[in-house]
């Protein structure tokens, strides 16, 4: 047996942490209202009610590995437009159901490229491409014109190019719409994912509730359950019933992509 593999089966069986909890990627985000990922991979019982309330059909399941078949965001395909409705109907609490302000979401943070970026390209570099005399890039700004919280989230900077500001929940809006390919220049980091300090404002006040709760009564205030209690609600989960009956004024979806 590899020490690589030794090392692994000791840090689960050994000091009891959870392969579950640390598979963070960018542009690979919870629904808006996720809790702490080692919590969420405990409360989500992949029921797909998020999937189905979605009306712009960012949601979607996770493929074979670790965290199959729980819902994800990929905003490089479709981003999340905080309506909030999955958050609502989360039955565990993995999803923060009394969370209802779209401004106090954490799904994680957007981090500009400033290499591939057309406005930082054309205003900070002198790079001219076959001798043609043309600078590199263009007066872009389309992740500042589609952000749902401009001056909040994110800025122009001397009313010229995008600097990300703490204000930023995350919900990958700017990484669907920038025009760069193959790779976005901007791209949205996860919360839990690298450095706290990197994480947004409220990731971090967040966290620190939590951390501050953890240890307190069965049922947390967000109105999540742990212990017997949760046990218990998932048993009382009827999978085989009929669909619910959301009250929001669209269809949810007949089928799920990737539910065979």
């Amino acid at each position: 047996m590899s020490d690589g593999i030794k090392s692994f089966l000791a840090r689960v069986f050994l000091h009891g942490e959870n392969p579950l909890a640390t598979n963070f990627r960018e542009n690979q985000l919870r629904p808006p209202g996720a809790v702490d990922e080692k919590r969420f991979m405990a409360l989500c019982i992949r029921c797909n009610r998020c999937l189905e309330v979605c009306p712009y059909h960012s949601i979607k399941r996770a493929a074979l590995g670790l965290t199959i078949g729980t819902p994800y965001v990929f905003p490089e395909t479709k981003a999340c437009y905080l309506c909030m409705a999955c958050s609502r109907l989360c039955p565990t609490g993995a999803l923060d159901t009394h969370l209802q302000n779209p401004e106090q979401t954490a799904m994680g943070k957007a981090k500009i490229d400033v290499t591939l970026c057309y406005s930082h390209l054309f205003l900070e570099h002198d790079v001219l491409p076959d001798n043609t005399g043309n600078r590199i890039g263009a007066l872009c700004n389309t992740c500042y014109n589609v952000c749902p919280f401009p001056e909040k989230a994110i800025t122009l900077k001397d009313n010229l190019f995008p600097v990300v500001l703490d204000g930023c929940v995350g919900c990958g809006i700017c990484v669907e719409r920038c025009p760069t390919r193959p790779r976005r220049a901007i791209n949205v980091t996860p919360s839990g994912m690298g450095r706290v300090d990197e994480a947004g404002f409220y990731f971090r006040k967040a966290r620190k509730h939590h951390e501050s709760t953890v240890s307190g009564p069965m049922e947390t205030p967000s109105g999540s359950l742990k212990g017997e209690k949760l046990i218990e609600r998932k048993y009382n989960i009827q999978g085989t019933t009929d669909k619910p009956q959301f009250q929001y004024p669209y269809e949810p979806q007949n089928e799920i992509e990737g539910w065979e």
